[in-house]
């Protein structure tokens, strides 16, 4: 049963986001809701150290003090459906990230449809993980997160370094991320009244909105039909109700038939990336197991800071339905 906050938080979503949706919504218009959303989810201000940087063309900006580079880097990439941003929400995911994990955050800004259109951000996510590689970071831990279309934009990320023969990160934790733009997951279908954020008019404005005229099985639209061999330790995260479940699902079974270590975690009724959500409790604690993988992967120097509280995840295999506090 999700908490209490976790309920709440999903009506609000049903409210104010899910019904919204419509074939001809105005990207421009869903931005300015979306910057009001962001206001109350990014809260007060964090006390961590920014540092805007310029990569060849793509800013971006680095969260915790210089001195956290010698442990470690972790390249964020977030979500959006890859024409939004909630610039505020996402600065203090990578200070929460910065604190659980005792490496510093690199978070990108990508450019964003429908303005600019395929491949660009995939091509500013690879450019950013090889600007990292160029730097000397993968001589010291490297992990790669994402959410949503970031979780697909990270993925995309490291199938083009491994063909490229560019080192990979150590892992990748991977939150609610968009694998299939064929929309062909079976939980589309099965979690479209159950899901309290999308809604069918959502999925299909993406590809007119971010790739039109290519096909949306291309795999750097679809890593789920990617190559996966040879991909680092792979940590997905979920909600039992999102119409994006299987893209969880089916992309973690395809990493573990591909031989790689891959996990998964499926939060009961939580909201698409439901880490961003810090009223929930849940949140936290998924947090904590992101954190927790990550730094798992890691060198020995960068295990400190120690994560709080019970910091296991499921297992691999088909999703693992868990209540939120219990043991996996």
């Amino acid at each position: 049963m999700p908490s209490l906050r976790a309920r709440l938080t999903n009506a609000f979503l049903r409210i104010g986001t899910k019904r919204r949706w419509r074939p001809d919504l105005d990207v421009h218009l869903t931005r300015e809701r979306v910057r009001r959303m962001d206001a109350r989810l990014s809260g007060s201000a964090t006390r961590i150290a920014v540092e805007e940087i310029d990569m060849g063309g793509v800013p971006a900006a680095w969260h915790g003090e210089r001195s956290l580079s010698d442990r470690g880097t972790l390249l964020y990439l977030h979500g959006g459906a890859w024409c939004l941003h909630l610039p505020g929400a996402y600065r203090r995911l990578a200070a929460r990230l910065s604190a659980l994990t005792g490496l510093r955050v690199l978070l990108p800004d990508y450019r964003l449809a429908p303005e600019h259109r395929f491949p660009a951000a995939v091509d500013d996510c690879y450019a950013t993980y090889r600007w990292l590689v160029d730097q000397g970071h993968a001589e010291r831990p490297l992990a790669i997160a994402g959410d949503s279309a970031g979780g697909s934009l990270a993925l995309v990320t490291m199938m083009r370094a491994r063909d490229a023969s560019v080192p990979l990160p150590a892992c990748a934790a991977l939150l609610s991320p968009s694998t299939d733009l064929t929309m062909s997951g079976p939980s589309i279908d099965y979690n479209e009244r159950a899901d309290p954020m999308f809604a069918n008019a959502a999925l299909t404005l993406l590809p007119d909105l971010y790739c039109p005229g290519v096909a949306p099985s291309h795999p750097w639209l679809s890593p789920l039909f990617g190559q996966w061999q040879g991909l680092p330790p792979l940590l997905f995260h979920a909600g039992s109700t999102e119409m994006l479940l299987d893209d969880s699902v089916r992309a973690h079974d395809r990493a573990v038939a591909a031989g790689v270590d891959a996990r998964i975690k499926v939060w009961p009724e939580l909201p698409h990336v439901a880490p961003l959500f810090t009223i929930m409790p849940e949140a936290h604690q998924a947090l904590r197991e992101i954190a927790s993988f990550i730094v798992s992967h890691m060198e020995p120097r960068a295990r400190a800071p120690v994560v709080e509280g019970n910091a296991a995840v499921a297992l691999a295999g088909r999703p693992v339905m868990q209540q939120a506090g219990s043991a996996p």
